[in-house]
C-alpha cells in the first residue's frame, strides 16, 4: 500500500499542500509546528479551506489533530465540509470523527455502530473508524443494545493489529511517523479503556520513544498519560504514578487540555493506592467544576469515577458513592464498560453498607445486562457472592488475568468472612490479600485490610481505668507480665490483677484477645512511629506475618493461618522488627496503620 506522507520543499507559490514525490498530498507547511509546539491552537486551523478544497488525507489528519486538544466541534466542521463529495475511502474517516466526537460529547443516541467492513485496517482512515466503532460500543453498552464482548473482543482484535501495522510502515520515517501520529494516539487510548490494555501500554511507550526521537514534544504527554491510565489497568501503580508525575507539567501547558483533568483523576487514583499523599479534596473539586465535564462528557465522569474508585478500593465505598452521585445520577454517567460496572459495584457495596439489600440486588441486575466483559463477570461474580448467592469471585478474578480484579475479590471474601463472623475464615483471606497487595505494592490496601478486620473485632474499652488501659496496652504488645512490671514500676501480681481485671470489664476469656483491641500504647511514641520503616520493604511472607500481628493475632493464630510452626512465626517476627526498627508488636502495628491514607480526608463533610 501507499503511504503519502514523504515531504519534498514547496516550490513557490504552491499553496498550503506539500506534495510528494508520489504526486500525492504530502505534510502541511506548518503540520510540524502543530505536532511541535504548544499550545496548538494558534496553529491548528491554519489553511483550512485550502486543506478541504486539495487534500482529503490531510483535512482528516487536521481533524484529529483538533480531536487530540478538545476540539471537537472543529473537527466535525471541517469534516462535515466533505459531504457526499468524500470518496469511498476517505468516508471512512468522515464516519470515524463524527462518531468519535459524538461519543465525548456524550451523544449517543441513534449512532451507527455497525462493525465496518473489513480491510485496510492499517490506513489512517480504517484504523479511526474501527478503533470509533470499538469506542461507541464500550460507551453506549447496557441491556438492549444487541452489542455482544465477542463482537467488542473482535473489534479490539482488528484496531490492535492495524495500529501494529501502521506503526511498522511510520517506522524509520520522519514524515510518516509524523502524519500517523495522531491516528495510532487515539487507537491506542482506546486500547487502554478495553481488555487489551497490557497491548496498549507496551505500544504506547514505543510510541512516546518515537515522538521524542523525532522531537514532537507536544504530544509526549498525552501519550504518557494514556500509557499511565493503561498501567493503572494492570495494578502498575508506580510506573503509572511516575508517568502522570512527568505528563503533568506538560499537559497544563495546555489550560484547555481535555487530559488534563483525566490525568489529575488518574494520579490521585494510582498515588492513593500506593499511599502516596494527595490532595484528593483539590482534585474532587477541580473535577466537579472542570469545563470538560460539559465539553466532554465521558472525560469526565471517567476522571470523576476514578477519584471514586481510589476510595473504594480502600474500603470506602459510601464515601465513593458521594463522589459518585455529585457528579450526576449514576445510570446517565457516561462511563465505558469496565467503569460502569465499577460504579455499579461501588454503588452495590453502599447499599450494603447500609442495609439496603433489595438496592443493592438491582445493581447486580445492572451489572448482569451489560456486555460480559472479564471485569464484568469479576464483579457479578463478588456481588452475587456478597449476596449468599452461587459464585466463584477468586476463581472469576484469576480467569480474567488482571491483578486489581484478584485484589477486588479478596477484599470481598474478606468482606464475606467478617459478615459471617468467621474470624478464623478472614485471617487466612487477609494473608491471601496482603500477598497479592504486596506484589502490586499497593501499601494503602494493605494497611486499609487490617483496619478493616481490626475494627470488625475491636471493643471499646472505655470501662478501663487508666491503669488497668496501660497495663493491658502493653499486653496487647506482647510483653509479658515480669516486663509490663518492670516498666511500670509495679509487682508482677499488681499487674496480674490489672490484666484480669481488664479482661473482665472488657469480656474477653484469654490475655491474647487483648491483642485484637485498638488500646492506646503509651510505649509506642510518636518519634517512634515517625521512625519506623515502610510494610513494602518486607518480604511477602514478612508481610502477611506483620499484617496478621497488626490485626490483633497471637503468634499461634499466625501460624495456624499461615501453615507454620510458632517457631518460624517468632523468627519472622524477629526479622520484622530489626527491618522495621520496630521495639514491639504495637510498634508493627503502628508501621502498618500509619501506611493506610487518611480516607475521610476525602469527603470531610461526611
Amino acid at each position: 500500500m501507499r503511504y503519502p506522507f514523504d515531504e519534498v520543499p514547496l516550490a513557490a507559490g504552491a499553496g498550503l499542500v506539500a506534495v510528494s514525490r508520489d504526486g500525492s498530498a504530502g505534510l502541511l507547511p506548518g503540520e510540524r509546528l502543530v505536532l511541535t509546539r504548544h499550545p496548538l491552537a494558534r496553529v491548528i486551523g491554519v489553511g483550512r479551506g485550502a486543506v478541504e478544497a486539495v487534500d482529503a488525507s490531510a483535512r482528516l489528519r487536521m481533524a484529529t489533530y483538533e480531536m487530540l486538544v478538545g476540539r471537537d466541534e472543529d473537527a466535525r466542521r471541517r469534516m462535515g465540509a466533505a459531504g457526499s463529495r468524500t470518496p469511498v475511502e476517505d468516508a471512512r474517516g468522515v464516519r470515524a470523527v463524527m462518531l468519535l466526537t459524538s461519543v465525548w460529547q456524550g451523544r449517543l443516541a441513534g449512532l451507527d455502530l455497525s462493525m465496518p467492513a473489513p480491510g485496510d485496517d492499517d490506513t489512517p482512515a480504517g484504523l479511526l473508524e474501527v478503533a470509533a466503532v470499538a469506542f461507541g460500543r464500550l460507551c453506549v453498552d447496557g441491556d438492549g443494545t444487541g452489542h455482544t464482548w465477542a463482537e467488542q473482543s473482535a473489534l479490539t482484535d482488528r484496531f490492535t493489529a492495524g495500529a501494529e501495522s501502521l506503526l511498522a510502515a511510520m517506522s524509520g520515517h520522519r514524515d510518516r511517523f509524523v502524519a500517523g501520529l495522531p491516528f495510532v494516539i487515539h487507537a491506542a487510548g482506546i486500547g487502554s479503556l478495553s481488555e487489551h490494555s497490557a497491548w496498549s501500554s507496551d505500544y504506547l511507550a514505543r510510541l512516546g520513544a518515537g515522538a521524542r526521537r523525532y522531537g514532537l514534544a507536544a504530544w509526549v504527554p498525552i501519550v504518557e498519560f494514556f500509557e499511565a491510565f493503561a498501567l493503572q489497568h494492570l495494578g502498575e501503580f508506580d510506573r503509572a504514578r511516575r508517568l502522570i508525575a512527568a505528563a503533568l507539567p506538560g499537559l497544563r501547558r495546555d489550560p484547555n487540555s481535555p487530559w488534563l483533568p483525566f490525568a489529575l483523576a488518574t494520579e490521585c487514583f494510582v498515588s492513593g493506592i500506593g499511599a502516596h499523599p494527595v490532595d484528593l479534596r483539590s482534585i474532587e473539586r477541580e473535577l466537579l467544576t472542570s469545563t470538560w465535564r460539559a465539553r466532554r462528557p465521558i472525560a469526565a465522569h471517567t476522571g470523576i469515577h476514578l477519584m471514586a474508585a481510589g476510595l473504594a478500593e480502600l474500603g470506602d465505598p459510601v464515601g465513593a458513592r458521594r463522589v459518585l452521585a455529585e457528579a450526576g445520577d449514576l445510570r446517565q454517567l457516561r462511563l465505558v464498560n469496565e467503569d460502569r460496572v465499577r460504579a455499579y459495584e461501588i454503588a452495590f457495596q453502599a447499599a450494603l453498607a447500609d442495609g439496603d439489600r433489595p438496592g443493592a440486588a438491582r445493581f447486580v441486575d445492572d451489572v448482569g445486562a451489560l456486555m460480559a466483559s472479564a471485569a464484568q463477570r469479576a464483579a457479578f461474580a463478588r456481588m452475587r457472592s456478597l449476596l449468599g448467592m452461587p459464585a466463584d469471585p477468586i476463581g472469576t478474578a484469576q480467569a480474567s488475568g488482571t491483578a486489581i480484579e484478584l485484589v477486588r475479590a479478596r477484599w470481598s471474601t474478606l468482606a464475606n468472612a467478617l459478615v459471617r463472623g468467621d474470624r478464623e475464615d478472614a485471617l487466612s483471606e487477609l494473608a491471601a490479600l496482603d500477598a497479592v497487595a504486596a506484589e502490586l505494592r499497593t501499601t494503602a490496601i494493605r494497611a486499609r485490610a487490617v483496619e478493616l478486620l481490626r475494627s470488625a473485632t475491636e471493643r471499646l474499652p472505655a470501662t478501663l481505668t487508666p491503669r488497668q488501659l496501660e497495663v493491658a496496652a502493653l499486653a496487647a504488645a506482647g510483653m509479658t507480665n515480669r516486663e509490663i512490671a518492670a516498666h511500670l514500676f509495679l509487682g508482677v501480681r499488681t499487674v496480674e490483677t490489672y490484666i484480669s481485671a481488664a479482661l473482665r470489664a472488657l469480656g474477653l476469656r484469654r490475655r491474647s484477645e487483648l491483642g485484637a483491641l485498638r488500646l492506646t500504647d503509651p510505649e509506642n511514641s510518636v518519634e517512634e512511629s515517625a521512625q519506623l520503616g515502610s510494610v513494602a520493604d518486607l518480604t511477602n511472607r514478612q508481610g502477611q506475618v506483620a499484617a496478621l500481628v497488626a490485626a490483633g493475632c497471637t503468634n499461634a493464630q499466625i501460624a495456624r493461618t499461615l501453615s507454620l510452626v510458632e517457631k518460624t512465626v517468632e523468627k519472622h517476627i524477629a526479622t520484622i522488627k530489626a527491618n522495621l526498627g520496630a521495639t514491639s508488636r504495637a510498634s508493627i502495628t503502628a508501621a502498618f496503620i500509619r501506611a493506610a491514607p487518611r480516607v475521610e480526608d476525602a469527603h470531610p463533610d461526611r
